[in-house]
This record gives structure tokens, C-alpha cells and sequence, in this order.
């Protein structure tokens, strides 16, 4: 039976899925929910994820939401190529970047683009730009670790895209 992943347009943590799925190579269906029809809080969804929100994998019989446990466990139950590293330090780089982002960019870049999305009302990110700074200072901190050939971690170092990120702007 083929993965079915049950996701949203816009949902960049149903993007993170769908990411890992190509990765991976791995047949699976696809079922587009619309959140203007909130597709997302039917009962069919609801039976498969109770907090009605996206995205959510179906393995056979396992249902499997949020987005990284999703990814956890199509590392373990299809590892090759593995998603989280082949060696505990490479994995507890992996971990340690991804808490940092959660901890530390993820809400600001929330507060951000959610000021985007409200037409209604001036959103005061736009009133302090110094909060779009921060943002960047925390990304060049997070990959100002991999300054080496081989990076901290022993894993080659890649070209940072953060580097060329004015801190003035937003």
C-alpha cells in the first residue's frame, strides 16, 4: 500500500515532508486539502489527526502528524539515504541546527510573515525593522559554526546562503 501524505498549499511543514518524501524517492499520494474550505477539520482528517491540522502521513495502517516526527520515522523505516545523518555526530549536528532554528529563528520569522498576510492592520515588524536584523544575525550564527574546510562537525562545509544577507535589511 503507498504513502498517502494529507497536506495544505502554504504549509511550509507539509513542505518539509513533501521535501523528504522526494528525497527519499518514495511513492506516495498526494491529497491537497484546501484550508478556505477547511478541508483540514473534516471528520475524515480529524479521525486521522485530532488537532486538524496538516501535515499527516498514512503508512499503510500507522498515521503519523507533525511534520519532524513524520520525518523520523521515514528515516527509520526507510533509511537509505538517511535524512538525519550516517554517524551520531552528524546527527547531532542535524538536531542541534534544527532546535536552534526552532528556538530562535522560526518565531520571528512567524512575526514577520504573518505581518504579510494581515492586510488589516500595520503589523509592528514593519515599525522595527531591527527584528528582520535580528533574524539574520541569528542565521549567520547558526552557520557561522561551519567556518572550516570540514566544518565543526567533521562534515564538509557548505556555501553559506545566509553570508550575502544584508543585516540592514528585511
Amino acid at each position: 500500500m503507498a504513502i498517502e501524505l494529507f497536506w495544505g498549499s502554504g504549509s511550509p511543514f507539509a513542505w518539509r515532508v513533501l521535501l523528504a518524501l522526494e528525497y527519499k524517492r518514495l511513492p506516495y499520494v498526494s491529497h491537497v486539502l484546501q484550508f478556505s474550505k477547511q478541508e483540514h477539520k473534516s471528520p475524515q482528517m480529524l479521525a486521522l489527526n485530532p488537532r486538524g491540522r496538516v501535515p499527516v502521513l498514512k503508512d499503510g495502517d500507522y498515521v503519523c502528524f507533525e511534520s519532524l516526527a513524520i520525518l523520523y520515522y521515514l528515516d527509520l523505516k526507510y533509511p537509505q539515504p538517511p535524512i538525519f545523518g550516517r554517524t551520531p555526530e552528524e546527527a547531532g549536528t542535524i538536531m542541534r541546527v534544527i532546535c536552534e532554528y526552532q528556538a530562535y529563528i522560526e518565531p520571528r520569522l512567524t512575526t514577520i510573515a504573518s505581518g504579510y498576510f494581515r492586510v488589516t492592520r500595520i503589523c509592528p515588524v514593519m515599525r522595527s525593522p531591527t527584528r528582520c536584523t535580528r533574524v539574520a544575525n541569528e542565521a549567520r550564527t547558526i552557520e557561522g559554526r561551519r567556518r572550516s574546510p570540514t566544518g565543526s562537525s567533521g562534515m564538509p562545509a557548505r556555501r553559506s546562503t545566509w553570508s550575502s544577507f544584508p543585516a540592514s535589511s528585511c
